[in-house]
């Protein structure tokens, strides 16, 4: 993956502590040219790298279930 991606994400694989489940937790870079927060909430649009990205991880996570 490289800079002209435009993937600004980052994925992790967690444990759910209740379920025990594996799931997918995304982390946002807050510098991202298609992020903003404010009192009001938080605004993501993802770029079509990222769509593919999402895509490809849950893709992955429902093929071991």
């Amino acid at each position: 993956m490289n800079e002209e991606e435009n993937i600004y994400i980052k994925l992790e694989i967690e444990k759910d502590p209740m379920t025990g489940e594996l799931i997918i937790s995304t982390r946002f870079d807050p510098n991202a040219p298609n992020f903003s927060q404010d009192e009001n909430g938080i605004c993501w649009s993802p770029t079509e790298a990222e769509r593919r990205f999402l895509n490809e991880a849950f893709e992955l996570m429902s093929k071991r279930k």
